[in-house]
């Protein structure tokens, strides 16, 4: 690490004012506020962001999941349907870098706290906007993840052969938007940097999603034929898929350099007879005969474990992988070195698993940092750093304008 970049993160000195809830938009505020990001979650009283008291209670006390999107981040607990609420809102976004909100669209003009409304009182203000669908005719009606993979045609080519179309195993349509959702900020502070103005971005879960289609849709307009559901298998490649064995599943196959490789994927499934026969020389040859191939390697794979078929695969360097479940893969030693997971100290749980920051900077590294706030946790904090006054905070706090938690 250069001694003169010690201890600076890469967002260090940019404020976010995060008015997004669920889990597109605070897993996009997130990832910046692992790379020091200091972001402020704005939450609406009485209840604040409704992840709060989504899916599995965390010791009965605290969302499992809102623990996951929401660390590193400092909250303050406004009733935003009052004007002083909404003063409030208008003095921190006249500093702040950024507004980053994914309510249904309309509902921050409405409440006095959209683009428009702020940008006079900050020029340089970033603002973004993250919605399900963006504009046009869907604009006005609600979306989530399993309504966007339905229409984005994520859903339409997962599943097996035959059956009906199936939600992928994890929040597709959530996290690429959330992941879009940090880019849009990145490049709006880069812009920003060159044209010393802010601007309005907006970023749909839609569109974000369809940019994942890639192959199927290359293929789709190559083609003109609508792609087919092909379960554990690639659509582009064979052998590249799921496979049983003696004892559970595996993911194996040949891409890069197909042709050079298939000889060898035969040759540690024990069959290197198959990689010197001319019908299954070709790619688009084993594609056009892929379910008679498919009968052959499955009867081979399933003669043996798991643990056999690692070792031959990966000493022949072909594509290989168990299909790991959860316990598993936290339990792998590559994982455990690689310090994928870590940890935090939660005010009311203790010790709490958290994914590490996935880009590794060598001078500006990422972090966790503050675990996930409680409701209201920070806002003496945040309205002291405004400039308001201690009988001012008391009064908002009494009137319940504002909120703290009650220790």
């Amino acid at each position: 690490m250069d001694i003169s970049t010690a201890g600076i993160q890469a967002l260090e000195g940019v404020r976010i004012l995060d008015f997004t809830r669920h889990m597109a938009g605070p897993y996009a505020t997130v990832f910046l506020a692992d790379y020091g990001a200091d972001v402020v979650k704005i939450e609406s009283t009485p209840d604040g962001d409704a992840s709060r008291t989504t899916g599995e209670l965390v010791d009965g006390k605290v969302s499992a999941p809102f623990l996951m999107w929401n660390r590193g981040k400092r909250s303050i607990a406004l009733d935003l349907r009052k004007p002083e609420g909404r003063e409030i809102v208008h003095r921190l976004a006249a500093t702040a870098d950024v507004v980053f909100e994914n309510y249904k669209p309309g509902t921050v003009e409405r409440m006095g706290i959209g683009y428009d409304d702020l940008k006079g009182l900050n020029p340089g203000l970033i603002y973004i906007s993250l919605s399900a669908f963006g504009r046009g005719p869907l604009e006005p009606f609600p979306g989530t993840d399993p309504v966007v993979q339905a229409m984005s045609g994520v859903m339409s080519v997962t599943g097996e052969a035959g059956g009906p179309p199936i939600l992928v195993g994890v929040p597709m349509a959530d996290f690429t938007a959330a992941m879009t959702g940090a880019q849009a900020v990145m490049l709006g502070l880069i812009a920003r940097g060159k044209t010393g103005k802010g601007q309005y971005i907006e970023v749909s879960m839609l569109h974000a999603l369809m940019t994942s289609l890639t192959t199927r849709l290359a293929s789709y307009w190559a083609t003109g034929r609508e792609p087919a559901r092909n379960g554990g298998a690639h659509s582009l490649v064979m052998p590249y898929q799921v496979w049983q064995t003696s004892d559970g599943y595996v993911v194996a196959g040949v891409w890069n350099g197909g042709n050079v490789m298939w000889p060898k994927f035969c040759e540690a499934l024990g069959l290197p007879e198959l990689g010197a026969e001319p019908k299954y020389a070709e790619n688009l040859n084993r594609l056009e005969h892929r379910a008679e191939l498919g009968k052959i390697l499955q009867a081979r794979f399933v003669t043996e474990s798991t643990a056999y078929w690692e070792a031959r695969f990966r000493s022949m360097q072909v594509l290989f992988s168990p299909v790991y479940t959860f316990g598993e893969l936290l339990n792998h030693p590559h994982v455990q070195q690689a310090g994928i997971v870590g940890s935090l100290q939660h005010p009311l749980l203790g010790e709490i698993p958290q994914l590490q920051p996935a880009v590794s900077m060598a001078d500006t590294p990422g972090a966790l940092g503050r675990h996930p706030p409680l409701l209201g946790e920070h806002t003496r904090e945040v309205l002291g750093e405004a400039g308001y006054s201690k009988a001012e905070i008391d009064g908002f706090l009494e009137k319940r304008i504002a909120v703290e938690p009650a220790l």
